[in-house]
């Protein structure tokens, strides 16, 4: 009961106050939440769509020298992505250089040797350093597979042979995927790390004006000469950080919705499922990681030696979960056993994973989850109050 009383008193109220002023009037701070919440995501979104609308768009530009040995082959091969240009000759490095992505080039003796039943010999040239032209290589690949079997399956059919003789089974691919599964891997890594991004950027700059800042301005000082506990004075700091490091994650949250409401994910297969409800969920979700973030940014900045020093380490300290994350997910480990969701930053990374596809999470996990954050929390707060104890705090500089 003593702890809420002592959140309850004067001392206290005033100690928020100016440390929720302070957090709130600092532009920089406002500044690069405004702009990481706002600008990083449209221009992730935006290249995104961007990428996708240069793939769907694109066509490659492909020569064809000696195109009239095989006019049917040049036939087959025009339409879709691939606008086939037929050339009388030329050097295909040559011609690669230049405009085109691909150079097919056909024997004189093409035709001769396909009236006999012989497999003419076709060169297609490419250049691999070139991305377009790789993918153009591909394209023509395929068209050329596809007419390949169909001539095959002619000839069997003329000489009485069924084409199945050549085949002892089919293979059929079936995707089980949904739309659903497909938005988790696809926006499952990328949103959650986002949003955690988006929580380390955004306290970052107060944790350390709060901190190392202000033990550099000594007013930490007169800030410990008051009738105030040390926790009390490191609860007050990590609620004022807290408060626009949750703030940058759900306006970062809110601009993700508008513009995946706006992108047509429906083309590839992806269906962006959240609703109101999952929305407030994941808000939630991020409160008590937004708690752990900002104290653990307090605790490393009262450690450093000054306040440049506390900005390199943070700056350290933000690579670290994103790394984590995007090397757990390439690295395939399976982290489907309920006790993962108790760990920190990995629980927070698959509810906010199936909570953007639309799918439900375990509430009892979530609060596990959440209660051992908070737990880490708690005891973070006590080693800052034993950090704020000490002599040689005021003299680190």
């Amino acid at each position: 009961m003593s702890i809420f009383r002592n959140m309850r008193s004067r001392q206290m109220r005033g100690l928020l106050l100016k440390e929720f002023r302070e957090v709130w009037r600092d532009r920089r701070a406002l500044g690069i939440t405004l702009g990481f919440t706002l600008l990083f995501p449209l221009l992730m979104i935006g290249s995104g769509a961007l990428s996708y609308k240069v793939m769907s768009e694109t066509s490659f530009a492909v020569a064809v020298v000696g195109g009239e040995h095989a006019p049917l082959l040049e036939e087959q091969l025009r339409g879709g992505d691939l606008r086939i240009e037929p050339l009388q000759g030329g050097v295909p490095q040559e011609l690669l250089q230049g405009k085109y992505d691909v150079v097919l080039q056909i024997g004189k003796n093409f035709a001769e040797d396909y009236r006999d039943l012989l497999s003419p010999t076709v060169y297609l040239y490419v250049d691999s350093a070139d991305k377009s032209g790789g993918r153009g290589a591909q394209r023509v690949q395929e068209q050329l597979a596809r007419l390949q079997q169909t001539i095959m399956q002619q000839r069997l059919a003329v000489r009485g042979i069924a084409a199945q003789t050549l085949s002892p089974w089919q293979l059929e691919v079936r995707d089980v995927s949904t739309p659903s599964s497909r938005g988790v891997a696809i926006l499952g890594l990328m949103v959650p790390v986002l949003l955690i991004m988006g929580l380390m950027v955004c306290s970052t700059a107060p944790s350390i004006d709060t901190s190392a800042g202000e033990r550099e301005r000594m007013s930490v000082e007169i800030l410990l000469q008051q009738p105030l506990s040390g926790w009390q004075v490191v609860v007050a700091k990590v609620l004022a950080v807290t408060s626009i490091a949750w703030f940058g994650a759900l306006l970062s949250l809110a601009v993700l919705t508008i513009s995946f409401s706006l992108l047509p994910l429906a083309e590839i297969g992806v269906r962006f499922s959240a609703g109101l409800s999952e929305l407030i969920a994941m808000s939630i979700i991020l409160l008590p990681l937004a708690l752990l973030v900002a104290v653990l940014q307090i605790l490393l900045s009262l450690r450093s030696r000054s306040f440049k020093d506390a900005q390199v380490q943070l700056s350290i300290l933000q690579a670290l979960p994103v790394t984590l994350l995007v090397g757990l997910k390439l690295s395939n480990i399976e982290l489907d056993a309920p006790i993962w969701q108790l760990v920190p930053l990995v629980g927070q990374q698959q509810w906010l994973s199936a909570l953007m596809a639309g799918e439900p999470i375990s509430t009892r996990l979530a609060l596990a989850g959440s209660v051992v954050t908070l737990s880490l929390v708690g005891l973070c707060i006590l080693v800052g109050a034993r950090a704020l104890r000490r002599e040689s705090l005021l003299g680190a500089t």
